[in-house]
């Protein structure tokens, strides 16, 4: 039974290498909210992509667990593409464990974040992109299985509230109530993939957006 325990253990210490990293999306405007119920101990750093609704955005990002994993703080910085201009984009997130199973294999997490980008202007001096500040607040429900002794597989599903503020020459904030849906992927110890999709309702309308990391954990 000790044997089945400790191998249990470790198989989890190893597949679960970089489960949570693509947490490290953070909260960028354009990017889905992508958050595991599970964290990892000590840094992971991930290049990102999201986008839709005539967006994109690329950058690079950390995450940080604390003690266990079961706190992480993380934060990107990149570019956003919108209405044919550039501008930065950043943001953060803290999200906490819940609970998990008495196996590992379930789990729950709480967690909120800030991001936001600047209002671009063309040549003529009009806005083509207003000042964006956003919010999300929300908790997620995931589960992770073990592929082998160094790769797993992890999904989870996150409703979430998020506020929004935007500003041109004057400022209006609207809150609305969204889902998002992620998969992360641990193709080896140090490596990992995540792919997820946010949904919920922007101006009266249904809108989505996707996103994509590939997310590095050093030392492992």
């Amino acid at each position: 039974m000790f044997r089945k325990r400790l191998f249990t253990s470790l198989r989890w210490s190893v597949a679960a290498a970089v489960w949570g990293a693509g947490v490290a999306l953070a909260q960028v405007p354009g990017a889905p909210a992508l958050q595991n119920a599970f964290g990892n101990p000590g840094l992971a750093v991930a290049g990102n992509f999201g986008g839709g609704g005539g967006a994109s955005f690329y950058g690079a990002a950390a995450a940080y667990g604390l003690g266990s994993g079961r706190l992480q703080v993380s934060a990107a910085a990149g570019m956003q593409r919108a209405n044919s201009a550039s501008r930065g984009a950043y943001g953060g997130r803290v999200s906490a464990g819940l609970w998990s199973s008495g196996g590992g294999a379930l789990g729950a997490a709480a967690f909120a974040g800030i991001g936001g980008a600047p209002r671009t202007r063309d040549e003529s001096d009009i806005v083509t992109n207003p000042a964006v500040l956003t919010v999300p607040v929300g908790v997620t429900i995931g589960y992770r299985r073990g592929l082998g002794a160094t790769r797993g597989i992890s999904a989870y599903a996150s409703p979430l509230y998020r506020w929004t503020r935007l500003a041109t020459d004057t400022e209006t904030s609207s809150g609305t109530f969204a889902a998002a849906i992620g998969l992360d992927v641990s193709i080896s110890q140090s490596f990992g993939a995540t792919v997820g999709a946010e949904f919920g309702r922007s101006d009266g309308a249904t809108s989505s957006t996707i996103g994509v990391a590939l997310s590095f954990v050093p030392g492992r």
